[in-house]
């Protein structure tokens, strides 16, 4: 379906076809195409992380959508950033997520909702941790952590509700870019993660570029924001 200018779509688990079970839901920022990623999550479904709905949304201009304020150009295909993620969280929070969670059956508490993005949706996702209390769960996937202030941002505001499950990952050789704001990506979410240490961040590096594993990247990410919380994190 389309809301407003953004594409919606969601790939229930096979489990979902037992009508007597609800299911948590994540919601994925910058991809409508989530009928493969559910292919992959599925068969990884289990006791520790158990099976969920997946919504994706798609955005036709990122840069607007996903960026947390304005900010200039990087290069010929980047920018500029107009900063349309307080709009964008409110249309999430507003009507995206009632929509999905009248049409499918959800468990519709913060606990039971995970927020994830890649790249600069991964950015808009850690945004929404500190100015939204619909999300416990966030996985930020090789996000744009260089994004212009986001250090200065997480070092000076703190999340919005209690934190569930918060997961990072960057690729190895991300900070190879002949981007000099773009290259300071590593020590820029090594700096947030340092913020993040009173909510248990879990961090990972995967080999590669931005642009490798896209799609296992995201799963990773998905299966851990998802997964049960340990008696470690639940303070038992």
């Amino acid at each position: 379906m389309t809301i407003h200018d953004f594409t919606v779509n969601t790939a229930v688990p096979p489990q979902y076809a037992d009508t007597s079970q609800r299911f948590p839901v994540a919601y994925i920022a910058g991809t409508s195409d989530v009928h493969p990623l559910m292919n992959l999550l599925a068969p990884r479904f289990s006791e520790s992380c158990p099976p969920f709905i997946l919504t994706g949304i798609d955005a036709k201009d990122w840069n607007t959508a996903f960026s947390p304020w304005p900010a200039p150009k990087l290069g010929k295909n980047l920018g500029p950033f107009s900063g349309g993620a307080p709009q964008f969280l409110e249309l999430l929070e507003k009507e995206i997520v009632p929509s999905v969670e009248k049409a499918y059956r959800t468990i519709p508490t913060p606990e039971n909702r995970s927020l994830a993005g890649y790249s600069l949706a991964g950015l808009f996702a850690l945004y929404a941790l500190y100015n939204s209390r619909l999300f416990q769960r966030i996985a930020c996937i090789s996000g744009s952590l260089w994004y212009p202030q986001w250090t200065d941002y997480v070092q000076t505001h703190t999340p919005a509700v209690p934190v569930s499950r918060l997961y990072l990952s960057l690729g190895d050789a991300e900070k190879k870019s002949h981007s000099p704001v773009m290259s300071s990506v590593e020590r820029c979410t090594r700096l947030a993660l340092g913020s993040l240490e009173p909510y248990a961040p879990f961090f990972e590096t995967n080999p590669g570029g931005h642009f490798t594993d896209v799609e296992e990247r995201i799963v990773k990410g998905l299966l851990f924001t998802a997964a049960a919380r340990s008696k470690r994190e639940s303070g038992k």
